[in-house]
């Protein structure tokens, strides 16, 4: 009767310190599972709603990053709410979706910040020139996109020996007001076209557009100085029939990813 009576006590007493180390371990491993959710915290990594499980970019990362980016911008992307939606507008010079500077803009802002950061959408109004976009009203396409960001291609070449100087300015500047007007948040850049080989009058008007750019305190994203010299035998390995090839869009694409992304 004793032994059964010791046994019983034993089971019992085993028991309770069975279950005690269980509980133990599991407080132990929720514990583990808050103090590694702070440190994500503190690192600045956030889960968002649109199937992105972590931004890889500690917030101070992050301003340092949207340095070149308007204060409403930078508030917006460290909302986290939804991508900064990029619109690249231009002649034949950026040319197309499939093939043309959206494919570099797109992977460089995904290196530099994550998939999904960004939304760019590319509009190429092939043989258009600043009195065409104006006349024909081309900006509706834009607007109706509400882009955060419009990268202007500024149809200088395609304006070489049709439209004069300061009319391709006041085009430009009509442009832009359109957009302004339906998008006042919209943040404008302009672009020159690409540089060609021996420019000869073309290069009056881009160091023009460079001053008009500075007299109205336009963002100019002078990407020229990455190509090679025009006056290089090099130009031509950049180039085709006048326009960038792969290897131009490249060098023009890198320039725009490195001012957006605080360089």
């Amino acid at each position: 009767m004793k032994n059964a009576l010791f046994l019983i006590a034993f089971i019992g007493c085993l028991a309770v310190v069975v279950a005690g180390k269980f509980h133990w371990d599991d407080k132990l491993e929720q514990t583990g599972e808050t103090v590694s959710a702070e440190v994500d915290a503190a690192s600045g990594f956030t889960k968002q709603s649109e199937g992105i499980d972590e931004i890889p970019v500690s917030n101070q990362e992050l301003k340092k990053l949207l340095t070149n980016f308007p204060e409403h911008l930078q508030e917006k992307m460290m909302s986290f709410e939804e991508p900064i939606s990029v619109a690249i507008v231009g002649s034949e010079s950026i040319g197309t979706s499939k093939e043309g500077l959206k494919q570099n803009v797109e992977k460089g802002l995904e290196e530099s910040y994550w998939n999904g950061a960004f939304k760019v959408k590319q509009f190429t109004f092939k043989d258009a020139t600043t009195k065409s976009i104006v006349e024909d009203g081309l900006y509706e396409d834009v607007i109706e996109e509400k882009p955060d960001i419009v990268l202007l291609e500024t149809f200088t070449l395609n304006d070489n020996g049709v439209v004069v100087i300061d009319e391709g300015h006041q085009n430009l500047s009509t442009f832009m007001s359109e957009l302004k007007e339906a998008i006042p948040s919209v943040s404008i850049m302009l672009m020159p076209s690409n540089p060609i080989a021996d420019p000869g009058y073309y290069a009056l008007q881009i160091s023009a557009l460079e001053k008009y750019a500075e007299a109205n305190d336009l963002i100019y994203l002078d990407h020229w100085k990455e190509w090679p010299a025009v006056d290089s035998e090099k130009m031509s390995d950049f180039l085709v029939d006048s326009r960038p090839n792969e290897q131009g869009f490249e060098v023009w694409g890198d320039f725009i990813v490195d001012y957006l992304s605080g360089n």
